[in-house]
């Protein structure tokens, strides 16, 4: 009987197991989870941003497509994979020619009135932004589902933090500083004038 009793104290002092409910589980499960919005703001802050300088002259690319298209792949693009598409990581300023409330158009070269530069506005899609500059990795993350939901999440970053910066100041005349990132997927169509989404935008 005192051995009986001695276990039942050492069973009530260090319970063999421990009963979790289901709520208290997950809840832990999704605490160790990847969570996309974090990373993309510490990624935005401390890695892409930082990362402007490295961008590509905008107005030496532009140059290069007047004159021959089909080499901008070549000489400054960035491929993923062994899709036809490829992106490119631009920096530049320069007037405003255009703006309404679908996009904003800039020009580059000191001639001219036609935008070499369109950034649309409203809703962002695509990649661009995740892997224009080569510092994300799909190898990083096996789980393509978190890949995608960091492209996601640095697109919601350009909605709500870049794109309305860029309303006030647009307007006919005045310059613009601006870094962004562009997808090439048809050459035809996207090269003239380039479609960029912005990471930065500032009065020049």
């Amino acid at each position: 009987m005192v051995g009986v009793a001695v276990l039942a104290v050492l069973c009530a002092v260090f319970p063999p197991f421990h009963v979790r409910s289901l709520k208290t589980v997950r809840g832990a499960l999704a605490s160790q989870q990847f969570n996309a919005v974090d990373f993309a703001s510490g990624f935005w802050t401390e890695e892409l941003l930082p990362a402007a300088d490295r961008a590509t002259d905008a107005l030496v690319v532009v140059e290069r497509i007047a004159v021959d298209p089909h080499a901008v792949r070549e000489h400054f693009g960035r491929t993923v994979g062994v899709g036809r598409s490829y992106f490119l990581f631009l920096r530049g300023r320069g007037p405003v020619v255009s703006a309404d409330e679908t996009c904003v158009g800039l020009r580059l070269t000191p001639d001219g009135d036609e935008a070499q530069i369109l950034i649309e506005l409203g809703f962002v899609f695509g990649n661009s932004v995740r892997d224009a500059t080569g510092l994300i990795s799909a190898s990083s993350y096996p789980n393509a589902q978190e890949f995608n939901e960091i492209s996601a999440a640095l697109n919601g970053i350009v909605e709500t933090n870049v794109l309305p910066r860029l309303q006030p100041i647009a307007k006919v005349g005045h310059r613009i500083r601006f870094v962004g990132c562009a997808e090439i997927g048809d050459e035809d169509l996207d090269l003239k004038p380039l479609k960029l989404v912005p990471i930065l935008v500032e009065p020049d």
